[in-house]
């Protein structure tokens, strides 16, 4: 046993030092990225951390979630490997499914959860360049970031240090460590029930029937799209990596509200409202508001589409992004309620879009 735990504490010497090093020569380097270039999972880096900057949290993530209406504003983030979508708010009457398994809430905090890809949380303090930053940290059975709480200048510093003494856990639990989360598989074209698409398609009359009617046809989100190209779907052109460059200043100087929806398994982060400050950066296009920020690396979106859906408030245009495993890293729409028609200025700009790609 003692053989064990010391062949333990050599490997995490060994990857704390890996990381020092690469940390001394890429300064600006993030930890998403460091975790890729040793070929770790982001949480086997945080876990180096020693008890002062690391608290385990209780796995009731729900409640935990739910408390957090007392700490007053917070900055959340989200994101895939392509795209992070950053928003600063209150969290108020989050809820929970009566099985557990999911949760919402609508307001400044604007969420989906998916709780079954959670399995460990952390209180992580951290130096950073503009002091010292404390987050809550929640990851999946892999070691993948699902979502980041930030403590901002306006939290309830009180009430914050309460809710991590109320979630504390007595130890962090053990990880093993699994290498990525898999890829899930794309539908072959020629096994995919088009009839039942196409139809079930026509027929929609909401938007949160669509995973459903994906089920029922054995298909993948980007392989309906390619089977409905026409109609119901165009592949936005995108030799030049400036689709959304075109769409954010379109929406900007036509002063166009837009919902913006970010996700990965274990949650869709979504913001509602009017984009300014645009700012391309490299491979990054940005929108560095006031209350939201989103980052977009267009290097790696490699589809883009323009879909109609048919509804019971009628057509619902959206724009989405797919990554080279076809997976959706963001979508945007018009800013609507249910009940209530798409708006014309979003579907102005929708058309312009794609009759400028």
């Amino acid at each position: 046993m003692q053989q064990t735990g010391m062949a333990t504490d050599t490997a995490t010497e060994s990857l704390a030092g890996r990381w020092q090093a690469l940390q001394q020569a890429q300064p600006n380097i993030r930890i998403r990225q460091v975790a890729d270039s040793l070929g770790v999972s982001e949480m086997e880096l945080v876990r180096l951390r020693d008890e002062e900057a690391l608290i385990p949290l209780r796995d009731n993530f729900g409640d935990l979630l739910k408390a957090l209406e007392t700490v007053g504003p917070v900055m959340i983030l989200t994101r895939n490997n392509e795209v992070v979508h950053e928003v600063t708010g209150t969290f108020q009457d989050f809820t929970s499914g009566r099985s557990g398994a999911m949760g919402l809430a609508v307001g400044e905090i604007d969420i989906r959860v998916f709780f079954k890809h959670w399995a460990f949380g952390y209180r992580v303090r951290e130096q950073v360049r503009s002091g010292l930053r404390e987050s809550l940290q929640f990851f999946d059975q892999y070691g993948a970031a699902v979502h980041k709480i930030y403590r901002v200048a306006d939290t309830d510093g009180a009430a914050w240090e309460a809710l991590i003494r109320a979630f504390r856990a007595e130890g962090p639990r053990p990880f093993e460590p699994r290498g990525k989360r898999p890829v899930p598989q794309r539908a072959e074209p020629d096994k995919v029930n088009a009839g039942i698409l196409r139809d079930g398609w026509r027929e929609l009359k909401d938007v949160h029937h669509f995973g459903a009617l994906l089920k029922r046809a054995g298909t993948d989100r980007l392989t309906a799209l390619e089977l409905l190209r026409g109609e119901w779907a165009t592949e936005l052109e995108r030799t030049d990596g400036m689709v959304l460059d075109r769409l954010l200043e379109l929406l900007r100087d036509n002063q166009c509200p837009a919902m913006f929806f970010v996700g990965n398994p274990g949650i869709v982060q979504i913001f509602t409202g009017r984009v300014k400050n645009l700012r391309r950066q490299g491979p990054w296009m940005n929108v560095l508001d006031e209350g939201f920020n989103l980052h977009a690396n267009t290097e790696l979106i490699q589809r883009w589409w323009l879909v109609r859906r048919p509804s019971a408030d009628g057509t619902i245009t959206s724009v989405e992004a797919f990554n080279a495993g076809g997976e959706l890293v963001l979508t945007v729409f018009g800013e609507r309620k249910p009940g209530i028609p798409e708006s014309p200025l979003w579907r102005e700009q929708a058309a312009t879009l794609e009759a400028l790609t």
